[in-house]
């Protein structure tokens, strides 16, 4: 992934203004997000889906992200910012898809949690929490740059994601590249990141870079807690779609 070339636009900015040990680390940071347009980093698919909407790269430049995090949580959501302000909800919402966020998100130790739909009440995008396990087989190199004042090291590995086909379950790999801070001993970032021995500062994958623009080490975090929602494993929601499905007489790749 060749992404190097438009990441440097954006300004990066970091404010600490607490320093905290490495047993209790805690605060919040921000990030912004690029969608690249180019053929080296989409497929053909993506590229006609991103031609088919060509407001998404500067709609994507206006969005910013906050992580809360401590060392053993985490909570990922889209703040609002003014620039936002004169654009529809319906192409913010198109943005959000084609950059990889669909809504708040959570992490513990184990499990990634996202919003899901329950097709059985409808189709609300938050009718249940779907966790996840997200291994993505880091190989860490020697390779390192500096972020701000921060020195990185990179890291590469896979994002697994298995489907069905034709009745069948298959596995789909998607190259993901991260540049983690040891100095700052939290295992998350961005959006699905995380497992990485130092917060992630830059992520990337499918044509995206969702990269940090400041943070703030207060010694807290303000984590919501995850709703009143059913929680499923992802195995446990293709059953219950394959059992909706047989209900409904519909096939169910």
């Amino acid at each position: 992934m060749k992404l190097r070339h438009i990441f440097p636009l954006l300004i990066l900015v970091f404010m600490v203004k607490v320093k905290s040990n490495a047993q209790e680390v805690a605060g919040h940071a921000h990030y912004a997000v690029l969608r690249s347009t180019d053929s080296i980093n989409n497929s053909p698919a993506d590229l006609s889906v991103i031609n088919a909407y060509p407001f998404v790269p500067k709609v994507a430049a206006m969005m910013r992200f906050k992580l809360e995090f401590t060392t053993t949580n985490s909570m990922f959501n889209r703040v609002k910012t003014k620039e936002l302000e004169k654009v529809s909800n319906e192409d913010i919402k198109t943005t959000e898809t084609l950059v990889g966020y669909r809504d708040t998100s959570w992490h513990d130790a184990s499990y990634f949690y996202s919003f899901d739909r329950d097709l059985r009440k409808g189709p609300g995008r938050k009718g249940l929490i779907l966790k996840t396990r997200n291994n993505f087989d880091w190989k860490i190199s020697d390779e390192t740059k500096k972020i701000g004042e921060f020195t990185c090291y990179k890291a590469k590995g896979d994002r697994v994601i298995s489907y069905r086909e034709g009745g069948e379950y298959k596995i789909r790999k998607t190259p993901v590249i991260a540049w983690f801070c040891p100095e700052i001993p939290v295992t998350f970032g961005p959006v699905f990141a995380r497992d990485l021995p130092g917060l992630i500062f830059e992520f990337q994958y499918d044509g995206i870079v969702y990269g940090l623009t400041d943070i703030n080490l207060t010694g807290k975090a303000d984590i919501a807690p995850l709703p009143n929602k059913e929680i499923l494993t992802k195995e446990q929601w293709r059953e219950r779609l394959y059992k909706l499905a047989k209900e409904l007489n519909v096939p169910y790749q």
